[in-house]
């Protein structure tokens, strides 16, 4: 008998209908797995093992204290999760009784881990294959059928693996103990996560909401000239003034009288020649296919959509076959799928009128670059399989991001955009003026963006370098500076694959380009979500702000928490040891030594935190700040609030007051708290939350109840 071991449910179903239809054998399914003739198919809940806590290791560590720290386990072991104990129960039986097991974790560092985790506990001795599994369709199922691999072949993968698992373990539960027990010094009564990842993702939105307040917006002005040649069938050439470099603060002229001194010198002596002017034909190549960050920021900023959403969205379509492997980092497809074009692209002509019309301008034949084994990594980008799609019985969400993947797909077969593009350098009094014009050759494959593409941009005359030409007119413009943009749910998630652009050391920007960042492609937008659940940063509207919490844990937290530069040291070393050239023992010292050296600075820190108003007075869970969308105003609701009958708090929502949740007693029935409301003339007005058995009611005073007005509601309503 040989045994699959699948990822998920939804993988396992996949493989045994692909079997099936291979072996002409008929499906049998049972309580957690499958028969397929000789072949059984059972799966995993993705993890269904977990490191065990440190309480759990040893009795010694329950109580939280600094004389334990740091905790570092000299036996490393692992529990079944309290919801996966059948399942595991199933999988043990299965192996005891194969020949072969065939292990189907996705094709990741990860994937690797959780079925290996689950073989080593249960003592494996079977023989153990590897099947890669990129997308779910039929046809890319049978390739990887007969395309195995003995799982030896990703040992250090495993290794490697499982040295980041402890090291994070080890990050988490030290400094997360560390810094809770200074923070229980000052009343807090909740733990103050810290994270390799989550930390360092956190600072960035407090880094740049320090920008922010720092920023002094600056006026500035620029002079834009136009100028027009001696012969009159040349039309006038409207240009920008290169700012001299002498007459510029901090890349700004911020005096006027700057700028009307050149203009007052052009409108005096106006002649001019052209010191410079290319014609250079430009080439833009199809966007290349998607990753799953790409596809994320794509749809946050077309959308709204947050990068959540996003991927439970393509993991349905994934899981509907629609679409291939949802988590992947890589924008590139191996050049064996290339033939697969036609029918993929035959299947998407289907959609509707639009995409056919798209469709029967493409070229099948046509191979853009995105078809490169040698860019490939654990995964190919996200594309759209060969199974026909209902578009009707897809959500509004899922038809959007199917045709985001789509359109990127067919882009592919679309010839480069072609245009001129045409410089010009004028030199007047010394000063140059420049003008850029853009004229369109070939569109290309962007027309199948819907984005307005003229023809023609900003044509400028033929001219030829030495020609003369004379200033006519001239506007100063004035503007402002603005300040850098908060992050947004996408921008932040973009910003943590491109942590690079924010480190300053070489060689550390070098390391965290070439593994794309901080967290992975499956986990950054859950990060950001823990981010919101534990209060460290807030939403306010779409954009994202930290709390006053989380600001005042960040002054306290050491730079080398605050900076991505561990991950890249780490990511450096998990790379050697995946490569077989690394040393495990050497990567996990040298993270027991950083967080000696952490534990040791924590002891002397004094936390200033203000949590008097930061927790719910019903259930004492966080309170989050969040922007009303009818209303526009800031409220606070908390973490556990539901109307559902099994919520653990129905009242949790209370009004805000200089950035506080305003938690004010009923100073009738002493039990409920004053809740602020809008009366049908839209007035404001604040009523008892332990209505109807307190009736109390008050007017609003600057955002306050104003206690003068107690009165019943009747009164305050006629």
């Amino acid at each position: 008998m040989r045994l699959f071991i699948a990822e998920k449910p939804s993988m396992g179903m996949e493989i045994a209908k692909v079997l099936s239809n291979k072996n002409n054998k008929s499906l049998e399914r049972s309580d957690g797995f499958i028969s397929v003739g000789n072949d059984v198919v059972t799966w995993q809940f993705g993890h269904i093992l977990e490191l065990k806590s440190a309480s759990e290791l040893d009795p010694q560590y329950e109580k939280w204290s600094f004389d334990t720290l740091p905790i570092i386990p000299q036996n490393w072991q692992r529990k079944i999760k309290d919801d996966c104990v059948k399942q595991f129960n199933v999988i043990k039986k299965l192996i005891e009784n194969t020949d072969e097991i065939i292990h189907a974790g996705d094709p990741d560092r990860e994937g690797e881990l959780l079925i290996r985790e689950t073989l080593i506990h249960l003592n494996n001795t079977k023989p153990v294959k590897r099947i890669l599994l990129n997308a779910l369709d039929e046809k890319s199922i049978l390739y990887a059928l007969d395309n195995l691999k003995d799982d030896s072949v990703f040992d250090n993968l495993y290794i490697s693996a499982e040295a980041r698992t402890r090291a994070d373990w080890l990050i988490g539960i030290n400094l997360t103990r560390a810094y809770t027990l200074i923070g229980k010094d000052n009343g807090l009564t909740t733990s103050i996560n810290i994270g390799r990842v989550m930390t360092p993702t956190f600072s960035l939105v407090v880094q740049r909401e320090n920008e922010i307040r720092q920023f002094n917006a600056t006026k500035y002005y620029s002079l834009t000239a136009i100028f027009k040649s001696n012969q009159d069938e040349i039309q006038t050439i409207q240009t920008k003034l290169k700012v001299p470099d002498e007459i510029k603060e901090n890349d700004y002229v911020i005096d006027k009288t700057l700028i009307e001194d050149i203009e007052n010198k052009l409108k005096k002596n106006p002649l001019a020649i052209i010191s410079d002017y290319t014609v250079e034909k430009k080439t833009e190549y199809p966007l290349l296919p998607y990753s799953l960050s790409e596809l994320q920021l794509v749809a946050g900023k077309k959308y709204n959509y947050e990068p959540k959403l996003v991927l439970d969205t393509v993991q349905s379509l994934y899981e509907k076959k629609l679409t291939t492997y949802p988590r992947s980092d890589c924008s590139y497809l191996p050049e064996n799928q290339f033939d697969n074009a036609t029918e993929i692209l035959n299947t998407l002509s289907n959609i509707d009128d639009n995409f056919k019309t798209l469709i029967q301008e493409a070229n099948p034949k046509l191979k853009s670059k995105a078809w490169n084994d040698k860019k490939i990594t654990a995964h190919h980008a996200i594309i759209p399989t060969a199974k026909q799609c209902d578009i009707n019985n897809l959500s509004e969400t899922e038809k959007n991001i199917y045709k985001l993947i789509s359109t990127c797909y067919i882009a592919q077969f679309y010839p480069a955009h072609i245009y001129n593009k045409t410089d010009i350098k004028i030199n007047c009094n010394d000063y140059i003026f420049t003008a850029t014009g853009k004229t369109i050759l070939d569109l290309g494959w962007k027309k199948l963006y819907k984005a307005n593409h003229n023809d023609e941009e900003n044509i400028l005359p033929i001219c030829h370098k030495d020609d003369k030409v004379i200033f006519i007119n001239s506007n100063i413009t004035e503007g402002i500076t603005k300040p850098p943009k908060r992050f947004t749910p996408a921008t932040l998630l973009e910003a943590m694959k491109k942590i690079d652009k924010f480190v300053k050391a070489p060689e550390v920007k070098a390391i965290l380009k070439n593994v794309s960042g901080i967290g992975t492609e499956a986990t950054r937008a859950s990060i950001i979500e823990k981010l919101l659940d534990k209060n460290f940063i807030a939403k306010d509207k779409q954009n994202l702000i930290p709390t006053k919490y989380g600001e005042s844990i960040y002054k306290v937290l050491p730079r080398f928490l605050k900076t991505p530069d561990i991950t890249a040291v780490w990511e450096n070393e998990l790379g050697k040891i995946a490569e077989g050239t690394g040393d495990v023992q050497k990567f996990l010292s040298g993270q027991i030594k950083i967080i000696n050296e952490a534990i040791k600075q924590t002891k002397s820190l004094k936390l200033d935190i203000d949590i008097s108003k930061s927790r719910c007075p019903y259930c004492h869970s966080i309170l989050r700040p969040v922007i009303s969308k009818k209303t526009n105003l800031k409220y606070w609701i908390c973490k556990n609030f539901s109307t559902a009958e099994d919520s653990k708090c129905k009242k949790g929502i209370f009004s805000d007051k200089d950035d506080k949740p305003v938690l004010i007693h009923c100073n009738k029935c002493r039990k409920g708290y004053m809740k602020k409301n809008i009366s049908k003339n839209n007035n404001f007005f604040w009523g008892c939350d332990n209505y109807p058995k307190c009736k109390n009611i008050m007017s609003d005073k600057n955002g306050l109840p104003n206690s003068s007005t107690n009165t019943k509601r009747k009164k305050l309503f006629k």
